[in-house]
């Protein structure tokens, strides 16, 4: 039956269309955005999820910039640390060489002083952002020794941690504009009337090999002198290295003073010309063996061995600032996994995916066209009628 006020086909047609063209608008949309979840109205629940994702995704991008400021601070000191060792081995190799008794110290200091200069550059420019691990100053009223680095992000049922890592700059700095506070020299050692029964006999030994010489070698008198300051050197001999073993085993360890690693004061032993233990208070910064003697080069000697102390501090610093940049690199690169973990979770649950979207915009198009083409027909349907009335 064919009604003028009820036009139920075209009814059915338009309410067809408008489903289409929703379903097409939805679509598009999604094609346009890329995304099946733009807004809490497409689904609430995903859409609330990947919000909170992405919250902590930007807390993420902020703690991996955190990371990567506090990694430069490691990176500039580890740095400025190498090229201070190196021209630190430099220095002691100059050390060394002044030992020679023909050498001009007067020459080598003038290149120790140059790296001096050198080594104190390398540790104030090993700054960022003003972060100074190498050089501080301790007497400074804002100075803390503790230096804190964002390290870690987490949540926990809702709660968020940062986590940190903590520099303990005294434990790094190669100068501390504080200065050197403290530190004792140790108790050395004296020959007394060991070594003056030492040198005697030498000088007896020595006297009576002149004289054995001058005789040709044939005197009775002067071979029996010899001989017997012969044996009176060599029993010499035997008790002083006994003695001198002695002594040198009891001498009273000094204390180091405070500081950065070349400037403070090492509490150091120089061996003598008579083998004996000098005590000595030295620092890298206070070098000078320009008016060191051959006579007595045992100060030479404790500049030597406070060398071999600083390159064991060294050695222990870099040690710490590797394991810290290995842990910090570290929880860079586990941050920088959360974040792509997290975008690609974001994407599940809101990407839409393309060729099924494509898919469904050209058959959709298509149904739009056909809905407009029913719709056309169902209201030519009254046209129809009216014809009946002509005939």
């Amino acid at each position: 039956m064919s009604s003028l006020l009820t036009n139920t086909a075209a009814m059915t047609a338009l309410t067809t269309l408008k489903t289409t063209n929703q379903s097409l608008e939805t679509t598009s949309n999604r094609v346009a955005t890329g995304q099946k979840v733009a807004t809490a109205a497409d689904n609430a629940a995903y859409w609330s999820i990947a919000t909170t994702i992405r919250a902590d995704t930007g807390s993420l991008n902020a703690v991996k910039d955190s990371i990567g400021l506090g990694l430069s601070s490691v990176n500039a000191a580890i740095n400025g640390l190498e090229n201070a060792k190196n021209t630190f081995q430099s220095l002691k190799d100059r050390l060394t060489a002044a030992k020679n008794p023909t050498v001009d110290r007067l020459k080598i200091q003038t290149e120790i002083s140059a790296k001096q200069t050198d080594l104190k550059t390398y540790a104030e420019s090993a700054t960022v952002n003003g972060e100074a691990w190498l050089s501080t100053d301790s007497s400074a009223g804002t100075y803390t020794a503790e230096r804190k680095i964002v390290a870690s992000f987490s949540r926990v049922q809702g709660q968020i941690s940062v986590g940190t890592v903590t520099v303990n700059v005294d434990e790094t700095k190669l100068y501390d504009a504080g200065g050197a506070t403290g530190g004792v020299t140790g108790t050395g050692a004296t020959g007394g009337a060991d070594l003056e029964t030492y040198n005697s006999a030498k000088a007896d030994w020595a006297q009576a090999e002149k004289d054995w010489i001058r005789a040709d070698k044939g005197s009775t008198a002067a071979v029996a002198a010899y001989a017997s300051a012969q044996a009176d050197w060599a029993s010499a001999q035997s008790t002083w290295t006994a003695k001198k073993k002695d002594l040198n085993d009891g001498v009273t360890e000094g204390t180091d003073s405070s500081g950065g690693i070349f400037n403070k004061k090492y509490a150091v032993f120089g061996e003598d010309k008579d083998g004996l233990k000098k005590g000595y208070l030295v620092s890298v910064d206070t070098i000078d063996v320009s008016g060191i003697s051959n006579n007595d080069l045992s100060k030479l000697n404790a500049y030597i061995n406070a060398a071999d102390k600083v390159l064991g501090d060294i050695t222990t610093v870099a040690t710490k600032l590797g394991a810290i940049q290995s842990q910090i690199q570290s929880q860079s690169n586990y941050v920088d996994s959360l974040i792509k973990v997290n975008d690609k979770s974001v994407g599940i649950l809101v990407d839409a995916d393309m060729e099924e979207e494509s898919t469904k915009l050209k058959a959709l198009q298509v149904q739009q066209q056909l809905g407009v083409q029913a719709l056309t027909i169902a209201n030519t349907t009254t046209q129809q009628i009216l014809s009946l009335f002509r005939s």
